[in-house]
């Protein structure tokens, strides 16, 4: 039985007669297909290159060389298909780096757009967040109003004209938009005091005064028992706004810095919407006579700083309208 499988004698034999013209014929038409592939590279658009069919070109043309024996043109055709192949597995890893980067860049415009819906939607909430606080405080602050003095928008000035002192003492925004609200509930204790005394015309006797002196305690204590930053303050407010400087007001005896600079701006600004108000036990003063009265009783009722400040936002104009 004769094997098919050539012996070591033949596959070193001379190429000689149909194994020459099949090697001959395959050296040829690889470099036709070489030659064709780069007339081809000269057409195409300026960057672009068809490494993959030029690389397997070269790889074929090398290994025909290699079948006539001509191992110079071999090696030569076998580093231009490393090269093509080389530049074949770049163009694939940018191509790749550049599907990786649209992707990122499109998940990255995602995650802003979504970034954006977040934020809006966390703006809206807040929004809608300060202004039922804002109804609520308003709401509140009339039920007291309305019993001490329904003929004027009372706790409302005193919130923005509080709010104006704060700002030019150099207090940030959002303590300023905190104080402008819990401002206005200083006097929320007053619903608890008996119309008797909270609207007596004339002098409060003994007894009377100390009950009205109550509607600090008792209006810290509505406040402060709720989570809420800004009731917490108003209940601060409530608390200290008729503490005195010398340290001769109520409910603690507080004095100078002891008492907070909320109570304080409160404390100036409440007694002089008092004083140029109507009141059942007092005709209004004129502005003229209650700035004196505050500058009088400055360092001994108010804090000086305080009334320096806003005597200085009357005289520019720079308190809101009564």
């Amino acid at each position: 039985m004769i094997s098919a499988t050539p012996s070591e004698h033949d596959l070193h034999a001379p190429l000689e007669g149909a194994r020459l013209e099949q090697a001959l014929a395959r050296l040829s038409a690889a470099r036709a297909r070489l030659e064709r592939l780069e007339y081809e590279e000269q057409s195409l658009p300026e960057g672009e290159s068809n490494h993959p069919e030029l690389a397997a070109a070269h790889w074929e043309l090398s290994m025909a060389y290699q079948g006539v024996e001509q191992f110079e043109q071999a090696l030569k055709h076998h580093q231009s298909f490393y090269l093509h192949d080389v530049s074949r597995r770049n163009e694939r890893a940018q191509a790749s780096v550049l599907r990786l980067t649209r992707a990122y860049t499109q998940q990255e415009g995602e995650l802003n757009r979504q970034e954006h819906l977040l934020e809006q939607t966390v703006a809206d909430y807040t929004a809608q967040l300060e202004a039922t606080q804002i109804e609520m405080t308003e709401l509140l602050a009339s039920a007291a109003e309305f019993r001490d003095a329904p003929l004027g928008p009372h706790a409302r000035w005193v919130g923005d004209a509080s709010a104006c002192v704060a700002q030019a003492l150099g207090m940030g925004e959002e303590a300023v938009r905190s104080l402008n609200l819990a401002a206005r509930l200083h006097d929320i204790g007053k619903l608890a005091i008996p119309d008797s005394v909270l609207l007596k015309k004339g002098k409060l006797s003994g007894s009377e005064w100390t009950v009205m002196r109550t509607h600090t305690v008792l209006g810290a204590r509505l406040l402060a028992q709720s989570t809420s930053a800004l009731l917490r303050l108003a209940a601060e407010v409530a608390l200290s706004h008729h503490e005195h400087w010398d340290g001769s007001g109520y409910p603690t005896g507080l004095s100078a810095e002891e008492i907070p600079l909320s109570g304080r701006i409160v404390s100036v600004v409440d007694t002089y919407d008092a004083l140029v108000s109507e009141r059942p036990y007092k005709p209004a003063w004129t502005a003229v006579q209650a700035l004196l009265y505050l500058h009088r009783t400055a360092g001994r009722q108010f804090d000086p700083q305080v009334v320096e400040v806003f005597t200085l936002l009357y005289e520019q104009r720079g308190l809101p309208e009564r």
